[in-house]
């Protein structure tokens, strides 16, 4: 097993133990260990040439291709910090970006990206991926070595010291749902320790194959998708874009064993999987994570799909918190986020500021091995969310057994008032999500003049579905309280998404305030 402290040289150990062994197939081009290795050395020594230097950010607007992971690898071994951005990100949202960090150097994978970024910025280095633009490097023209592989092909370059506990390794913007994105500084310590937890929980191992239908940007990817099979040794499949039936599909032609996914995903799936069987008998084990997974469809995944499913729980800003594990019970597994990490420390906080008692519900609080730097540039928003002891104050109501496992209880910042009552939305998804017709489902609150917020239920329904507002109002009568029942439930076809997978909740919140579709992106059932 790799033993190091830090994942730099974490490529070059696989590299000449198991030289032959896939590492990455990201749909288009496998690689193995052994190639990744030599590539990997190729991109650190061609960056070190071109003046890419300890603490340089690198941007890095690259879909879920292997070359993705190579320079996440490359940029680790020179001491080079990774930002990594969706690369469907455009106008004001990139420029945001870009303003905040000011990258020393942008990787592109097509020629609008790179036509936008020539009209409106000057880079000491952009490098073209996948194809070819006069005047600028290449990392892979035409699926072949291109210019920046060719400039360290016979060069070696010395690594500098690198502290994995204080030095930057990657700056990983929040999604920005409220418009503003902030750039989490993590350190190779706070994502190494996070990825090995992740892996021991479900025993990972050289054997596995994990297939990553989510973004290598973003935390959850990263740990779990990236790192985490990296320092097992294990191959990862990549996919650019999450589509349930070519997941089904690549799970059998793949003889995928580990599944990582938000919710939404296993849902999509299992409505593909009922009606059309696919053999996806070589899955033994699954991560969910990026959203709370009600414990209906967590039955639902483990009695259709036959797979041991896990609870991940974390954030951009903490890393891995907690999470279940094969040697939980199957309740454990299905009602709770199991329990921290090695190397976490936590804290339930009531309302008035003081610890909360076993059982109750509070604000979870964290610090310990995961926990950003702060936020990059914004020590005013950093203060904000950790306090003067150095606890990340999470903004997730939780409720702490007296074994340690967590349940999530909701948002602090999404609980809703509606008439002096208290409403907490998960508690009245979790009805819906055990309606059979059903498919998704998101609750939030909207300011009401008369009682301060009114409660909607934006749902989305499996085909040739009858249900409506007025039948779906009455599957709760008797389930839950009459106040905490939607006084509005709206229809759709389909939720509004971030990059990450996760649903849009200002997209939501805008469509219902003016009034159900006016410029929105998605549509009415």
């Amino acid at each position: 097993m790799y033993t190091e402290k830090s994942f730099r040289n974490l490529i070059d150990y696989w590299g000449e133990r198991s030289p032959e062994r896939e590492a990455i197939f990201d749909g288009q081009l496998r690689i193995t260990y052994g190639e990744l290795n030599k590539e990997v050395q190729q991109l650190s020594s061609a960056l070190t040439l071109l003046d890419i230097q300890k603490n340089d950010k690198v941007l890095i607007l690259l879909p879920n291709w292997y070359e993705f992971i190579a320079l996440y690898m490359a940029i680790a071994k020179i001491g080079a910090i990774a930002v990594p951005c969706n690369c469907a990100l455009k106008g004001k949202e990139l420029e945001q970006r870009i303003h905040i960090i000011d990258p020393k150097a942008v990787f592109v994978s097509n020629s609008s990206q790179l036509s936008w970024l020539r009209e409106n910025y000057e880079f000491p280095l952009i490098v073209t991926t996948r194809f070819k633009e006069d005047g600028y490097d290449s990392y892979i023209d035409l699926l072949h070595l291109g210019d920046l592989l060719k400039i360290g092909e016979n060069s070696i370059f010395d690594q500098v010291e690198i502290d994995p506990k204080e030095d930057l390794y990657a700056i990983l913007f929040t999604s920005g749902s409220t418009g503003h994105p902030k750039g989490v500084q993590v350190t190779p310590h706070n994502l190494f320790q996070s990825a090995k937890s992740i892996g021991f929980r479900i025993n990972c191992s050289s054997q596995d194959t994990v297939l990553v239908p989510l973004p290598c940007g973003h935390t959850f990817g990263l740990l779990a998708g990236v790192l985490m099979p990296l320092f097992f040794g294990a191959k990862i499949v990549l996919m650019e874009k999450h589509r349930p039936i070519e997941t089904l599909d690549l799970i059998g032609q793949e003889k995928v064993t580990v599944h990582l996914g938000v919710p939404t995903m296993f849902i999509r799936e299992l409505e593909h999987f009922r009606n059309d069987k696919r053999n996806i008998s070589s899955l033994r084990t699954g991560i969910v994570a990026g959203a709370p997974c009600p414990e209906t469809i967590m039955r639902q995944i483990y009695s259709e799909f036959n797979v041991e499913l896990m609870n991940l729980y974390g954030s951009s800003e903490a890393m891995g918190i907690s999470m279940t594990g094969l040697y939980d019970s199957m309740d454990r597994r299905f009602q709770t986020s199991g329990r921290i990490f090695e190397g976490v420390e936590l804290k339930v906080i009531n309302e008035e500021g003081s610890s909360a008692g076993q059982g109750l519900v509070g604000e979870l609080a964290v610090k310990g091995e995961g926990l950003m730097k702060g936020y990059y540039q914004m020590p005013r928003e950093t203060a904000e969310v950790i306090d003067e002891d150095g606890w990340f104050h999470t903004g997730d109501l939780v409720t702490v057994d007296s074994l340690g496992y967590i349940k999530i209880v909701g948002r602090k910042k999404d609980l809703i008032i509606r008439g002096g009552n208290n409403i907490v939305p998960a508690e009245v998804e979790c009805i819906y999500f055990s309606h059979p017709s059903v498919v998704e489902v998101y609750v939030f609150g909207i300011p009401d003049n008369i009682l301060g917020e009114r409660t909607y239920a934006c749902i989305t329904l499996k085909e040739n579905c009858k249900e409506t507002e007025t039948t779906l109002k009455e599957y709760a009568i008797g389930k839950i309280a009459k106040y905490k029942i939607p006084d509005h439930i709206v229809l759709l076809q389909e939720m509004p998404r971030l990059a990450n997978g996760k649903i849009n909740k200002k997209s939501l919140v805008d469509y219902c305030i003016k009034g159900q579709g006016r410029g929105t992106q998605f549509r009415l059932a």
